[in-house]
């Protein structure tokens, strides 16, 4: 039976050369979704156009999780290191937030997910806020007026202890279109939260602070947030495992990759609904006796379509 590693087996990535990316505040908007962007003669959007592009990207980016885009961002940052194709090289990587405290807040009802078709997937454009003064969000206020339908408003308190956001500002974010905000610090109102936009934070208190300093605006600058930078226009993924941020580049790198892995897994656990052990999908037994004798070896997934599903699953104990 024929075996196929995960970088063997999957597709080579689609390297979009044409593909133009700015950090700059005034050009990142329309190349991010942001106004009409270029037009043909007929009136239509130019397919070429990185706004096209990027809606594109984030339209499928919706239909995966965070863990296959880190498996995928795994394997690039490996092909980085020992690739000479520049488009591969040069690859900057995802962020990911820190897990043990960036926290989804408003995580959609399960019978919601299975019966409406909605997801707990947050994927859009960031806007970034620094706050200049601790406990007062004031200027998460202001940024949040700023905003437009698809952005991801990303703040960094400035080390609050008192909440700089709630259901308020929540309900407010979902009239405005966001697909989320994403605190470094803390949220009030847990359980009255909108979950029309998705809410994460580091922390939570139910005192507020104050409103009397603007701080620096939004798209100012970048921030830190959950441990890592967002620049303005960096798309930010999130579900209920953690928050990614990258540029548009290093996304629209990874998620072919991404898909073939969330395929796989979806193969496998079918599989196994239908009877069949994962260790039977792999090469687990071959693997673990060449690294018991020190010899390299990668753990593989074995050949789906050579691997014989019964028609009713199995109850094997």
């Amino acid at each position: 039976m024929s075996c196929t590693t995960l970088v063997r087996g999957m597709t080579r990535p689609h390297i979009n050369l044409g593909f133009r990316y700015s950090r700059s505040v005034h050009s990142y908007l329309p190349g991010l979704g942001h106004g009409a962007g270029r037009m043909t003669p007929l009136g239509r959007k130019d397919p070429s156009d990185p706004s096209v592009q990027n809606e594109k990207l984030m339209a499928r980016l919706k239909s995966l999780a965070t863990g296959p885009l880190c498996d995928s961002d795994k394997l690039h940052r490996q092909i980085a290191k020992t690739t000479d194709i520049p488009e591969l090289k040069s690859y900057e990587g995802l962020r990911l937030m820190c897990p043990s405290s960036m926290t989804l807040r408003n995580p959609l009802p399960k019978h919601e997910i299975q019966s409406k078709g909605k997801s707990n997937i947050m994927v859009g454009i960031a806007r970034t806020c620094q706050l200049t003064r601790t406990n007062d969000f004031l200027g998460v206020l202001y940024a949040l007026s700023r905003t437009r339908p698809k952005d991801v408003l990303v703040v960094n308190s400035c080390g609050s202890t008192r909440a700089v956001a709630g259901s308020l500002f929540a309900a407010e974010a979902a009239r405005r279109g966001l697909r989320g905000i994403v605190i470094d610090g803390p949220v009030r109102d847990v359980d009255d939260l909108s979950t029309e936009t998705r809410v994460y934070s580091t922390m939570v208190s139910p005192y507020a602070g104050t409103v009397q300093h603007v701080g620096e605006g939004i798209d100012v600058t970048p921030v830190i947030c959950g441990g890592v930078e967002v620049n303005p226009g960096d798309i930010v993924f999130g579900d209920t495992d953690g928050v990614l941020v990258g540029s548009a580049k290093s996304f629209s790198i990874c998620i072919h990759e991404a898909e073939n892995i969330m395929s796989v897994e979806k193969q496998l656990m079918e599989g196994m609904r239908l009877g069949v052990s994962l260790h039977a999908m792999t090469n687990f037994d071959e693997h673990i006796q060449l690294r018991k004798e020190g010899q390299e070896s990668s753990l593989e997934f074995k050949d789906l379509n050579t691997i014989k599903f019964d028609a009713e699953p199995l109850h094997m104990y």
